[in-house]
């Protein structure tokens, strides 16, 4: 995709902070919401908010965000915590609730991480454009 969707919305973020006088993570994800769905666009993929799945278990579960293609097939998972919270911590109570593992990215406007086949592949802040940007070509193009 580009660098330049990234400045975007990093650029977008600093102004709902400065208009809305908050970091939290319902008044800035739809921020990254844009700007994943503009990299999955490339891909012929669509980031579909809030889908519920069933886990192998039988539990429900849903995601901020599920990847799809035009075949309603899941490419991958994405959730938004807030910047206050302990990103580990929120990683492993969605695994412990049975979030797939093969291809999702959990970020919190300040990390973001991809965890793929159960590993975690990737770790960078959101702040390094350059980063960031590897890391979502590497989300949306996991097969």
């Amino acid at each position: 995709m580009s660098i330049h969707a990234i400045k975007q919305y990093q650029s977008e973020v600093e102004k709902i902070i400065h208009f809305g006088g908050t970091k939290k993570e319902t008044a800035i994800r739809n921020a990254f919401y844009n700007l994943l769905n503009d990299y999955a666009k490339s891909k012929g993929l669509m980031l579909v908010p809030e889908v519920t799945i069933k886990t192998p278990s039988g539990k429900n579960v849903t995601p901020d965000g599920t990847l799809k293609d035009s075949l309603r097939q899941d490419w991958g998972y994405w959730e938004s915590k807030d910047e206050a919270d302990k990103i580990d911590d929120e990683i492993k109570k969605k695994f412990d609730k049975g979030y797939p593992k093969d291809n999702i990215l959990f970020e919190d406007s300040n990390n973001a991480v991809l965890f793929q086949n159960g590993i975690e592949i990737m770790r960078v802040q959101v702040s390094n454009a350059e980063e960031l940007d590897k890391l979502l070509i590497a989300f949306i193009n996991f097969e």
